[in-house]
């Protein structure tokens, strides 16, 4: 199984040190470059939780241009625009999105989506 995840599910399940319940869970979790990038910037909890999870693996876009331009039409952030354009190119069975707004463009675009209280459940 393909999953996807946007920045939030990482950074709430790292404040409570649970990273691993999506390892557990899943196996291996994909993200993309821009959700790496956010999420180990600064002291957050989740920078070492996430720099030291061997199943999460980074990709990087194949067309930042798609990114860009998603952005531009939806004012989502960028690690949300970047999470729904890798799990459109990887055909991901699962992106893994919490945010309202973000939810709404991915089941828009036919994407197969969870959150973090389905994954919980």
């Amino acid at each position: 199984m393909i999953v996807v995840s946007d920045t939030t599910p990482l950074s709430e399940l790292s404040k409570i040190a649970q990273l691993d319940l999506l390892q557990a869970v899943f196996g291996r979790v994909i993200i993309s470059q821009q959700v790496y990038e956010e999420i180990t910037t600064g002291n957050h909890p989740a920078v070492l939780a996430v720099k030291s999870a061997s199943w999460l693996e980074v990709h990087s876009l194949n067309n930042n241009q798609i990114l860009e331009e998603l952005q531009l039409e939806t004012n989502l952030d960028l690690g949300e625009c970047s999470a729904i354009i890798l799990t459109e190119e990887l055909k991901a069975d699962l992106l893994l999105i919490d945010e309202k707004a973000g939810r709404k463009v991915a089941i828009s675009r036919g994407l197969p989506i969870i959150g973090l209280v389905g994954v919980i459940i």
